[in-house]
């Protein structure tokens, strides 16, 4: 299972969807997954089109509404998670991934620490298209994976912690 980063689902609601991306959804024989916090983040972006761009606000959340209602499964926080991220959060050199500019027009909730701790806690790789924060997370902390959609590239090779094995198996 992948758990997919909010930047590759928000790409297959672009008007020109990369393909690649797309491409790559569609060939992937291992299950996808929505972390909540990609959810939130979509829908913080859909709220933010209020009054600016009424008809993408409904397209886009039309979409989201039938990607919540596919079969694509959304991991939920729960306490293992909740615990995991809070230790993110405590290191320096993260807090610019999760914490805003309260001077901000528009201030950023970063999920990408959420997002790698569902991602250690559940032991699944992410999938993004944003390389760079993910491999500063797994710096400090050990990420099952990094898979780039748009490149089909391992960043982070994926490494099954409980199992101490490397999975020759694992499908991008």
């Amino acid at each position: 299972m992948f758990v997919l980063d909010t930047n590759v689902l928000s790409s297959l609601a672009h008007k020109r969807p990369n393909p690649n991306v797309i491409a790559w959804i569609l060939s992937t024989t291992s299950a996808v997954s929505i972390p909540f916090s990609a959810v939130i983040e979509i829908e913080r972006g859909i709220q933010n089109l209020a009054g600016r761009n009424p008809l993408r606000q409904r397209q886009l959340a039309e979409w989201l509404e039938s990607l919540l209602a596919s079969d694509m499964p959304v991991l939920g926080m729960d306490a293992e998670i909740a615990r995991q991220f809070a230790k993110m959060t405590m290191v320096p050199a993260l807090h610019d991934l999760w914490m805003t500019n309260p001077m901000a027009k528009k201030p950023h909730l970063g999920q990408d620490l959420a997002i790698a701790a569902t991602a250690i806690v559940v032991e699944a790789p992410i999938a993004t298209l944003n390389i760079k924060d993910f491999v500063r997370i797994h710096r400090y902390f050990p990420l099952p994976g990094v898979f780039d959609p748009a490149s089909r590239t391992w960043v982070v090779e994926f490494f099954k912690r409980k199992s101490a094995q490397r999975s020759a198996s694992f499908t991008a």
